[in-house]
């Protein structure tokens, strides 16, 4: 983790993380093919829910982000009785998280629903999915924390084959649940919800399994936990600002919903299938990330900044030529990928129109993305929100100003220009960045100068 070249560490790291997250991401699109079968409403009422699962989701991630980061700088300075107990104290927070939204299922799943914009069309076929969801949200959270603690190792594989164990799991459940199969009674849409929570219980007795078995850095020794306020502080001082960026994210979901239920329920489907062909787009980048995080942080916590500072570079330059090519596509042949979810024509060419428009500017995405990994890797998670934050304030205001202006094209469009915008303000960000990593100051002139940024960049490459 210290010795390797960088790149090439990256490169060992990465690609069983992205092609994990490739497939993961393929096979929910054919989960979310599952669901369009039984017709839009179910699939709009499916992108209804979303705004709440990705806040389940969300409060992990940022969790196991907090985790991943401390745990990596704590090894980089070879303290492996305090990592051992970062990496139980994350165990005690996803039980905590689980239990509290299993209970919160139980009581206020009505007014959730209500809050991030169910129509009443769908509320049914919403209430009996999510309270499916909610009640086995214990198996979300700790397979995620176990793989995160896991990557903070330097070990991405596993987790990313675990994950995509249970995608699969979720893939061969869906038609026997949902369709009925044999003696599996025909369940809908709710048949999706069990498919995919007995998929993540597997994946949770596999989890315990594997790390219970293999040797690692980590010993697991419970005589080294401690309770202690200050690794909890040091996991949110990471992962509190991304729960604050996941949060928001969130809210935007959930006022996305709003909007595009006055265009009716075939807009809300068109937007369910566009954010699962995002998410294809964003998975190498997201692969690499997990990569580009225990680097930046083991480089950090050995005070190597020169490494983190080219960790940084090579991993904008990869996310650019990753997040490309799914963007091409998207432009070229909107209608040929609307054509593996549905034969409803007005489908198709809301679809069509939503995945041209929203994603004029999708490559900036992939530094904004990285940049915002190597912040969090090296403690700097408040620079690492605002970034976000930025991005998802301004898509909120472009939302009300473009739907007035351009009705259901200027929804599309704010997610564009608010992507493009976010990554001009990011500038500075990369810019102080840079420098506190570096120890000989260069004049903003001479940057500009030239052939100096490129040569420089290149140089780093190299």
């Amino acid at each position: 983790m210290l010795n390797s070249k960088v790149g090439s560490l990256i490169f060992r790291l990465s690609c069983p993380a992205i092609a994990g997250m490739i497939l993961y991401s393929l096979l929910s699109i054919i989960d979310t093919i599952f669901v369009a079968r039984l017709g839009a409403l179910p699939l709009a009422a499916l992108t209804l829910t979303i705004p709440i699962q990705i806040l389940l989701v969300s409060l992990s991630s940022a969790t196991g982000t907090g985790i991943t980061s401390l745990i990596g700088r704590t090894l980089g300075k070879s303290n492996i009785r305090m990592a051992n107990n970062i990496a139980w104290h994350g165990i005690i927070i996803s039980l905590v998280y689980g239990l509290g939204f299993m209970l919160l299922g139980f009581m206020y799943v009505d007014s959730l629903l209500l809050l991030f914009g169910c129509t009443a069309a769908a509320f049914s076929l919403c209430h009996d999915y999510l309270l499916i969801v909610l009640s086995g949200s214990m198996s979300i959270f700790i397979p995620m924390t176990l793989g995160n603690i896991i990557q903070g190792e330097g070990n991405t594989m596993t987790p990313a084959l675990v994950s995509l164990s249970g995608m699969v799991l979720n893939v061969l459940f869906d038609p026997l649940f949902m369709f009925g199969i044999g003696i599996f009674p025909p369940l809908g849409l709710n048949g999706a919800a069990v498919a995919g929570i007995l998929a993540q219980i597997i994946c949770t007795f596999l989890m315990i399994i594997i790390i219970k078995s293999r040797p690692g850095i980590l010993t697991w020794n419970t005589s080294h936990f401690r309770p202690d306020w200050e690794i909890i502080k040091g996991i949110y001082q990471v992962g509190m600002p991304t729960m604050v960026m996941e949060l928001a994210g969130v809210v935007v979901l959930a006022l996305l919903n709003r909007v595009l239920v006055g265009y009716g329920y075939t807009a809300v489907a068109a937007m369910g299938i566009f954010m699962r062909v995002r998410s294809l787009a964003y998975m190498p980048v997201f692969g690499l990330s997990n990569a580009v995080m225990p680097v930046a942080a083991f480089a950090y916590g050995a005070s190597k900044l020169e490494r983190v500072k080219e960790t940084l570079v090579k991993s904008i330059s990869l996310a650019v030529l990753f997040i490309s090519a799914g963007w091409l596509i998207m432009q070229i042949q909107p209608v040929w990928i609307m054509s593996f979810f549905t034969r409803d024509v007005y489908l198709v060419k809301v679809g069509e129109s939503c995945l041209r428009l929203s994603t004029l500017f999708l490559p900036v995405m992939g530094p904004l993305i990285m940049l915002s990994t190597v912040l969090q890797a090296t403690g700097r998670g408040m620079q690492a929100m605002w970034i976000f934050l930025s991005r998802q304030g301004i898509f909120c205001l472009l939302i009300f100003l473009l739907s007035g202006w351009y009705d259901l094209q200027g929804v599309w469009l704010a997610f564009s220009i608010s992507e493009l915008l976010s990554a001009v303000m990011a500038v500075p960000f990369i810019w102080h960045f840079w420098e506190a990593q570096s120890r000989k100051k260069i004049p903003v002139q001479t940057i500009f100068m030239g052939r100096y940024l490129v040569n420089r960049w290149w140089a780093w490459l190299r």
